[in-house]
């Protein structure tokens, strides 16, 4: 049982924004490519939010319509899906060969959305990645390991979840106690940092769900996975299943596969079932699925899911990508604009007074870019208030306004009218 639900991550390294060249190149077959998984990760929240609007239904009651629960978690949950990643704007900053996700908009369920879970496991990637490589080069005795626990499969997702999660709490307590107190060592406690993640599959033949935890850890001594698996057997009462093996690191990408096993969704959403996917999102729904201790506590995963600029102020061109849903999903091209770097403010000011010396500087000054508060002139000046306007002017004004009629003239709008007309005219 345990075999088949080991299976490669659904979540590509090319993911991960750090050390793969494929999710910022301008390369033009690799941005078509990221391109591409966006458009099969939207296409599969596309069909999550079609099967959720036929669950929002209203049920008569003595001529009422009355919501259930399930039919107001349902609706609300797909019109956030209906919103999500439905236009994606990137920059192209082809003098430094990199193209960044500049604007999107998202439903933040990570749970229910595998667009969201695909940007926010890339975003932690990277962040894990750099802290992974600057403990390993402060402390070079540390030896990578991925780590995986699992405890007895069953029906009921909510009481297998949290009999997964309780276990670790213990394991980690335990740990917690030793480096304190010095007793209860465990095969655990050789862990100096570790961050994980909680993953929960369903084998459609048994009808049972698998709950396990994905963790990569930094060991100061190998861990014995007999010992260790009898020991996770005495905490769990129900599994002996525990996977120890090395983490490697591959040229060019260094540990972001491995990264990527421990930050990839908490639901494989290619083996599940919108049905299943839903079920899954109202069990687990506001629990903590992801942490990390030790050497690898305390790393920030950004909340916003675009890309990172470039510090420096550079040309750039445009491209705003919209959604189109289908049997085969796409991602299609609407509008490509060339946008230049704007000019500093000392450049600006010095560009405003060439335009002033010239002959023809009055006529230059409204067609530079310098902006409106930048420019002084003695043409702005601050209209009169409405007060201090002459009687004749008001006179004048109120006459205008009665002579209005048909659809323009409205008696419930003529106060207000008046007030707008009379303050603003000089």
């Amino acid at each position: 049982m345990h075999n088949l639900d080991k299976k490669k991550p659904l979540l590509s390294d090319s993911l991960a924004t750090g050390d793969n060249k494929g999710f910022v190149s301008a390369d033009a077959d690799q941005h078509r490519d990221r391109i591409t998984r966006f458009a099969t990760l939207k296409h599969r929240a596309k069909n999550q939010e079609n099967y959720l609007f036929t669950l929002a239904q209203f049920k008569d009651n003595y001529e009422k319509d009355v919501k259930n629960e399930e039919s107001i978690k349902a609706l609300k949950s797909a019109q956030k899906l209906n919103e999500c990643g439905n236009y994606l704007l990137f920059k192209n900053f082809y003098t430094i060969g990199e193209v960044k996700l500049s604007k999107l908009r998202t439903c933040g369920q990570h749970l229910l959305c595998p667009f969201c879970a695909a940007i926010r496991a890339s975003r932690a990637i990277q962040k894990y990645v750099e802290r992974i490589d600057q403990v390993l080069k402060e402390n070079r005795k540390l030896k990578p390991v991925l780590i995986t626990l699992t405890v007895k499969n069953g029906s009921d997702l909510a009481e297998r979840s949290e009999h997964l999660m309780k276990s670790f709490r213990a394991l980690l307590e335990r740990r917690r106690d030793y480096q304190k107190k010095g007793r209860g060592f465990n095969e655990f406690c050789k862990v100096q940092g570790a961050m994980y993640s909680y993953e929960n599959t369903f084998n459609e033949k048994t009808g049972e769900w698998h709950p396990h935890i994905h963790m990569f850890a930094l060991v100061d001594q190998w861990i014995d996975q007999q010992e260790f698996s009898e020991y996770w057997h005495s905490v769990t009462g129900d599994s002996m299943v525990v996977d120890v093996r090395r983490a490697k690191r591959e040229k060019g990408h260094g540990y972001s596969k491995a990264a990527a096993e421990v930050c990839k969704y908490a639901l494989k959403f290619g083996d599940l079932s919108v049905e299943k996917t839903w079920e899954a999102f109202k069990v687990l729904k506001g629990k903590r699925l992801t942490g990390s201790f030790g050497l690898l506590w305390g790393v920030k995963i950004p909340d916003t899911m675009t890309d990172d600029m470039p510090e420096e102020d550079l040309p750039y061109l445009e491209m705003l990508y919209k959604f189109t849903y289908g049997k085969k999903s796409y991602y299609d091209l609407l509008i490509t604009r060339q946008v230049e770097p704007k000019p500093h403010k000392d450049e600006s000011a010095r560009s405003c007074d060439e335009c002033e010396r010239s002959s023809a500087g009055q006529a230059q000054a409204f067609e530079c870019d310098v902006p409106f508060r930048e420019r002084t002139s003695s043409q702005f000046k601050r209209k009169k208030p409405h007060w201090r306007l002459p009687p004749k002017t008001r006179v004048r004004v109120l006459q205008r306004i009665r002579r209005w009629d048909g659809i323009m003239y409205n008696i419930d709008l003529f106060p207000y009218v008046e007030h707008r007309l009379l303050a603003f005219i000089g």
